[in-house]
């Protein structure tokens, strides 16, 4: 009888004794049908952490664009109505319309100016249609005041009129606020 062979257990290469070289012999090509089952529930379960982590960074990003395309365009609609509420060519006979959510008036070039808000649609009135200017638009008012910072009650008192807008997106909201003096008062 030959020194280290017993039932079950082979000699490596090196002459040392391995309890594994039975399921596996070292000489074979290939894998067993329980290695490549393991590796395959491996690489599945490593893909599906990997693509969740991936899911959530997608998401992340959309919601965040999403949040600044909705800031950005609230942002650029105030300082529009601020800029075009700065060119009122007069007091009084010139504001036309004087509302919590709509304001027309005439500017230093005689055109018929104004912006409305109804729903989340902030619109701007080019003198013949209203033109989109903002959506998404939750809340809106324009409130208008005296040079004493009391409430104004006709075109003829007015002062400053000021801009209350709040923005939604994204389950995000943006409040904005500014107070404009049109410039020939």
């Amino acid at each position: 009888m030959q020194v280290g062979k017993k039932i079950g257990v082979r000699r490596s290469a090196f002459g040392a004794a391995n309890a594994q070289s039975e399921i596996r012999n070292p000489q074979s090509n290939g894998f067993t049908l329980v290695e490549i089952v393991i590796t395959i529930v491996l690489i599945g379960v490593l893909s599906g952490i990997a693509a969740m982590i991936i899911l959530q960074g997608v998401r992340s990003y959309s919601g965040e664009q999403t949040r600044s395309d909705a800031h950005y365009q609230a942002r650029i609609a105030m300082e529009r109505m601020a800029r075009e509420i700065r060119l009122i060519r007069s007091q009084g006979a010139d504001i036309i319309t004087m509302a919590n959510n709509d304001l027309r008036f005439i500017d230093v070039t005689g055109a018929t100016i104004g912006f409305s808000w109804a729903g989340p649609v902030l619109s701007r009135w080019n003198g013949a249609s209203n033109d989109l200017l903002a959506s998404g638009i939750t809340a809106f008012t324009f409130n208008y005041y005296q040079q004493d910072g009391v409430t104004a009650a006709s075109p003829a008192d007015l002062w400053f009129v000021e801009i209350t807008m709040t923005a939604s997106a994204g389950g995000e909201t943006f409040d904005m606020r500014t107070r404009v003096h049109p410039r020939n008062f």
